[in-house]
């Protein structure tokens, strides 16, 4: 474990690959200050990031995971000098995600999700309502 700043990073393998894994804490501030400590001092290529969020998509449920395909970030407006959402001087307002990352992702989550009493339990499921949770 190597401390830094209030973050603590762990460092290890999977799979044959130096990963690194860290609380980033609440919010995008947070995460992206974290993330800048993992380029710089970790010199990571990719990142996952895995967190809790609302859905409002008709068929996403509680318990369901969701993998993105690409990132707005939707509290962003620099009009009227750029259009709503584009982050400044980038030209996009949407970015993509790793599209293999996101297929191993999805494919792995769909494995996790097949027998969600193992991984959750029935009370867990039933306390919060979860029937059979699906990867989006």
């Amino acid at each position: 474990c190597i401390h830094i700043g209030s973050r603590d990073f762990w460092t290890g393998r999977l799979d044959g690959h130096a990963v690194v894994v860290v609380l980033s804490r609440v919010g995008k501030v947070a995460a992206a200050s974290t993330t800048a400590v993992l380029i710089t001092q970790f010199n990571v290529r990719a990142a996952v990031f895995a967190g809790v969020a609302g859905a409002l998509a008709p068929g996403v449920a509680v318990g369901d995971v969701v993998v993105s395909e690409e990132l707005l970030q939707h509290d962003v407006d620099a009009s009227p000098l750029f259009p709503r959402w584009e982050i400044p001087l980038t030209g996009m307002a949407r970015f993509p995600a790793d599209a293999a990352l996101a297929s191993g992702l999805l494919e792995s989550a769909g494995a996790v999700l097949a027998d969600p009493h193992a991984l959750l339990g029935p009370d867990v499921m039933r306390a919060f309502g979860i029937a059979a949770p699906q990867a989006h």
